[in-house]
């Protein structure tokens, strides 16, 4: 468990998931750490913190001062105080060839693992509580074990992203035993024609969900990308799910490929029609986990519409880039994200948290959204993926004319009858 003091509220991190505390619940905090029962609602607050409230209990003192903390914290602009989470992009190397690659597969490089460990243990520092590693294909990484080992060492909650290259019994257990904590398999299709348009390795991905599900692993989660040519199938990568007893299945948005291009991003029909089997299943399979990416922000978005307002809303309401995390490339040098090639050496994480200029501009580009942005209905709650305008446009600015889920003039009521199912 990791708990973070934030500029007026608390963040308690545990392996994915996260809890807030706002400030103007101190006083009920209080009245849990003393075991004393407050009034209907507050008590049903209480029950809503689930797990997170026996750890609360259990440790005032830390609460305590963190509670305090809160008050003098000063984190950047549109940001956290420091990131929640950090990717290391491991190695540039794949044996695979998928034809929607975000990534630049000829320069053979890989991180090297002293840099790699400097980080992490300035990730500690910073209060970091979660580890992303990617590639490129992560078990190729020659590196890979120890790493685990020194995220595990460390309390860093790490996760690896694969394809399903390389996994076998035995390769499997070792990522057990080196303190894995949640392995993600990158399916983009229920059968193989379908998977093969965007994704290279569909059986390899099959067969490392049925060595998880054979090993009982309890944290195997699926990387599904929302393509033009997958998106009719995705309620069957939902039934996979069940088949191999995963519990997180993972809704990605179009990124460019290393191309640059962006062929077969979902239309308008497609998307919401995705909204709707998205919003169906949550409710069919309340075993799993269906969760939208923040870089699918205009999706999370349109989700998160409710009576009463917009729930998609905060630092984490978009593109995280800057704001909730950072990533560290192949060459050690740090970047916003694995999309934003835009990379810069600083001694620390903590002084590219706080000093970068690109940072910066990242978290300054809502306050100037430009067309289609700066008219959408669902601007307010939505920070579109900075990779598309970075990738396409040449610069870091909120404007996104692949989004099909604008298009219309900044009018509740319009938006609500042409989005409407």
């Amino acid at each position: 468990m990791t708990l973070r003091a934030e500029k007026r509220f608390l963040t308690l991190l545990s392996g994915e998931e996260s809890c807030t505390v706002p400030a103007a619940r101190y006083p009920i905090v209080e009245q849990m750490l003393n075991g004393v029962l407050g009034s209907e609602v507050e008590e049903r607050w209480k029950v809503s913190l689930g797990r997170f409230a026996a750890w609360i209990r259990a440790n005032p003192e830390l609460v305590r001062n963190a509670m305090e903390r809160s008050a003098w914290v000063d984190p950047p602009k549109n940001a956290y105080a420091s990131p929640l989470l950090l990717n290391l992009e491991l190695t540039t190397r794949c044996p695979l060839r998928c034809p929607q690659c975000y990534c630049d597969l000829e320069r053979g490089k890989d991180l090297p693992l002293k840099r790699a460990v400097t980080v992490l243990k300035q990730a500690v520092a910073e209060g970091v509580g979660y580890v992303n590693l990617s590639g490129g294909e992560t078990m190729v990484y020659p590196h890979l074990y120890p790493l685990l080992e020194v995220c595990s060492g460390l309390g860093l909650d790490s996760a690896v992203a694969l394809s399903g290259w390389g996994v076998n019994r035995q390769s499997l257990r070792r990522l057990m035993d080196c303190g894995v904590g949640a392995i993600y398999v990158s399916l983009n299709g229920s059968t193989e024609e379908i998977s093969r348009t965007t994704r290279d390795g569909f059986s390899l991905a099959i067969e490392a969900l049925e060595l998880l599900a054979e090993a009982r692993f309890e944290r195997t989660a699926i990387n599904w990308v929302a393509h033009s040519a997958n998106v009719e199938d995705f309620p069957n990568v939902a039934a996979l799910c069940s088949k191999y007893g995963v519990r997180r299945l993972f809704v990605l948005g179009f990124k460019p490929d290393s191309a640059r291009r962006m062929n077969g991003v979902p239309d308008a029909r497609q998307t919401l029609a995705l909204a709707s089997d998205i919003r169906r299943l949550r409710k069919e399979t309340p075993y799993l986990s269906i969760e939208v990416e923040n870089c699918y922000s205009p999706l999370r978005a349109y989700l998160s519409r409710k009576f009463f307002g917009n729930l998609n809303v905060g630092i984490s309401k978009g593109c995280g880039a800057g704001r909730d995390g950072a990533s560290l490339d192949v060459d050690g040098n740090f970047t916003p994200c694995r999309h934003l090639e835009y990379p810069e050496n600083f001694e620390s994480l903590g002084d590219y948290w706080r000093d970068s200029p690109v940072l910066r501009t990242l978290r300054e580009v809502e306050d100037r959204p430009e067309a289609p942005c700066d008219i959408c209905g669902l601007s307010a709650n939505c920070l579109c993926c900075m990779a598309v305008s970075a990738k396409l446009l040449g610069r870091l600015v909120k404007a996104n004319e692949y989004c099909f889920l604008r298009k219309e003039p900044l009018d509740g009521t319009k938006m609500e009858k042409v989005h409407s199912f």
